[in-house]
């Protein structure tokens, strides 16, 4: 068996979508040969947001071995900033602590909250005999800087992976903040001088490692964050709603996101067809400013769409199941930005509609996959549904029809994919 340290800051028991991805390597690298060892930090509280991050957790390494992985659950020390976090006051201090940490923290790295994470890979590179790689998962992109002195210093070759853009990123600054714009030059300076020193890149899509890849002329490969299909074998059997005619959207929505075509279509369609329908966002409720927009644009309709606070996962799986359209928006124009419950909404079965595409990653899974259609015009989007509500009306196949295509994007599959990049370094 070969050895591989991956390191990433989110890991369960963690229960952001962001601590998916390493958890299925570790499920599933050993079918490659490969015995991951991860390095964490301990999360010893249920997170409901990112706000949940800043505590200081119990001191010792926790050490879980399994049968074909293990993890080092690091203790994590929360600074003056992560404590001051959860005030309402001190709000222009805060901020320049923020600001503080960003410039120096990539020069002197013992600044960093979770810098621990090198003692412990140091630790394990000197007590095993030999450690094939490290693979650092970002974000938090100063995890960069251990793979890059883990290599200097041991000669170990290390794959930068990205779940998101750090520099390259086409929205992290649409509003043109100058600040902002010195910031993201300030570390692309470190992101450059870290990742040209690894061996590979992996990402999340394939424009997000092609855009660092070329930067740094290192390789770069998509290991897409994948579904995973155990997840929904308990409701195999699941029927689809019959008392109405259901369309979901599940996820966070942001600005970003023109959510307002398919809103006109599917106003367009009520105001004909007269159905029973419901637009349903699991979640919204939430997030107060993207709510008061989706009212808005809906005004008029409220017998035709429903919002809510967050739902648990188990009940949005069956929620994924039972409807019959699952509505996408992808981010027109920036390419390669791929929510993760594209994935998901693959691995349910149902049928997918996206509006508007994104002319890149997410048009190619779901074409890929067979899962769905995907409509950038109001009257595109209208034809649609009224075609749709005619077979449920009829009692017609809604769903889209299984196929193995969606297979390709399990994270088994995935992970393998990573296993033969690992083969190659």
């Amino acid at each position: 068996m070969k050895k591989v340290i991956i390191i990433s800051y989110f890991y369960p028991p963690c229960n952001l979508t962001a601590s998916q991805r390493v958890e299925s390597w570790a499920k599933y690298l050993i079918k490659s040969g490969y015995y991951p060892i991860i390095i964490t930090r301990k999360w010893e509280k249920h997170v409901k947001s990112f706000d949940d991050c800043h505590y200081s957790t119990s001191k010792e390494v926790l050490i879980e071995k399994h049968e074909n992985y293990e993890v080092h659950y690091c203790p994590y020390s929360a600074n003056l900033r992560d404590r001051l976090h959860a005030e309402k006051r001190f709000l222009f201090f805060k901020k320049a602590l923020s600001f503080m940490e960003i410039v120096f923290q990539n020069i002197w790295v013992k600044l960093c909250p979770f810098n621990n994470f090198i003692d412990e890979a140091e630790k394990i590179i000197k007590s095993e005999k030999k450690i094939h790689s490290v693979i650092i998962s970002g974000n938090p992109f100063i995890q960069f800087k251990f793979g890059y002195q883990l290599s200097k210093k041991y000669n170990i070759p290390w794959i930068a992976d990205y779940r998101d853009a750090w520099t390259t990123s086409t929205i992290n600054n649409i509003s043109g903040n100058r600040i902002k714009t010195a910031i993201n030059l300030y570390q692309q300076y470190f992101e450059k001088k870290w990742v040209k020193t690894a061996s590979y890149i992996t990402a999340s899509s394939i424009p997000i490692g092609e855009s660092m890849g070329k930067l740094v002329n290192v390789k770069s490969e998509a290991i897409y964050n994948g579904f995973e299909p155990s997840d929904f074998i308990q409701y195999s059997n699941v029927p689809k709603i019959t008392s109405h005619f259901q369309i979901v959207y599940i996820g966070t929505l942001y600005d970003g996101q023109d959510i307002s075509i398919f809103i006109e279509a599917y106003k367009n369609f009520i105001q004909i067809k007269k159905p029973s329908c419901k637009l349903f966002f699991p979640g919204l409720d939430l997030d107060l400013i993207q709510k008061v927009r989706v009212e808005k644009l809906l005004e008029g309709y409220e017998d035709y769409y429903k919002t809510s606070l967050r739902i648990p996962k188990s009940e949005i799986l069956k929620i994924e199941k039972e409807s019959h359209l699952l509505l996408h928006v992808a981010w027109k124009g920036h390419a390669g930005i791929i929510a993760s419950k594209i994935y998901e909404y693959i691995g349910s079965g149902s049928k997918i509609i996206v509006v508007p595409g994104d002319g890149g990653s997410i048009d190619e899974i779901v074409e890929t996959s067979r899962s769905g259609f995907i409509f950038d015009d109001v009257n595109s989007v209208y034809a649609f549904l009224c075609n749709e509500y005619d077979k449920f009306i009829e009692g017609r196949e809604v769903s889209q029809v299984d196929s193995e295509l969606r297979m390709q994007f399990s994270r088994e599959s995935q992970a393998i994919k990573l296993g033969l990049i690992l083969n190659k370094i």
